[in-house]
């Protein structure tokens, strides 16, 4: 059952990559939404090979199956960042558009891919079983174990910290545009990220966890569209200000 519900994940978000590669090149093509559909290139590739472990077992192929999903998620998860500087810009918040702050967007992301980077040439990936579920993880917990001889394998200190903050850059700037602009689709997806990424659902944490994936995805591909239309529509905050007229009005 789990099994199939990651490779609905999987066919659901490919689905999101394909769409949003179509609206890229329909409006303007976004720098915002290019770094967006990069950066979440892998996300339906992490689900399918979740999905697909209890056909292919554990051993070589898995694993092996297993390492390009997390190399990818360590080095382009802060890519966001950037994106979220980006859509900042395109909403027209203010400051967005004063090049050093820009540049304060770029320099986080590169220090929070500087700290995941050295992970991919020291990992070290465990066996973890969960319902029907078979496939190599960072950690595994005691419901986790695969076997009756298996110990369980402790996260590490810092193993959330960079998608933590780069959620929070995300949910910041999000509320930036809700509030600014009242589109609040950026924001709802970054709080429903964090409302399923949460440690209080215990075993089934990544499940939840990747159907939180979908949604902030999601939240940031129709704001990146948005704004795009906006731009070629006239400024946001002139949209913005009309749109306060004509409700006096």
């Amino acid at each position: 059952m789990l099994s199939a519900i990651f490779l609905t994940y999987s066919l659901i978000h490919i689905s999101i990559w394909l769409w949003g590669w179509k609206l890229w090149s329909q409006n303007d093509k976004p720098v915002s939404l290019f770094l967006v559909l990069f950066g979440g290139t892998l996300l339906f590739y992490d689900n399918l090979r979740i999905g697909m472990g209890r056909f292919i077992g554990e051993g070589d192929l898995l694993y092996a199956m297993s390492v390009p999903a997390f190399a990818w998620h360590w080095a382009l998860l802060p890519l966001l960042v950037i994106a979220a500087g980006s859509i900042a810009r395109q909403a027209e918040l203010p400051g967005a558009s004063n090049k050093f702050v820009m540049g304060a967007f770029c320099v986080v992301a590169v220090a929070l891919s500087v700290h995941d980077i050295p992970k991919i040439f020291d990992m070290n990936l465990v066996l973890a079983c969960l319902g029907d579920t078979v496939r190599y993880s960072t950690s595994v917990k005691g419901a986790q174990l695969c076997s009756p001889d298996q110990i369980p394998v402790p996260s590490g200190a810092d193993a959330g910290t960079v998608a933590i903050i780069t959620n929070i850059i995300v949910l910041i700037t999000g509320i930036g545009v809700w509030v600014k602009r009242r589109w609040p689709w950026m924001a709802l997806g970054a709080i429903f990220m964090f409302s399923v990424a949460g440690p209080w659902w215990g075993d089934y944490g990544l499940l939840v966890a990747n159907l939180g994936e979908i949604a902030i995805t999601l939240g940031l591909i129709t704001t990146c569209v948005h704004f795009a239309k906006k731009r070629r529509e006239g400024s946001p905050a002139r949209s913005a200000a009309a749109m306060a007229v004509r409700e006096a009005a």
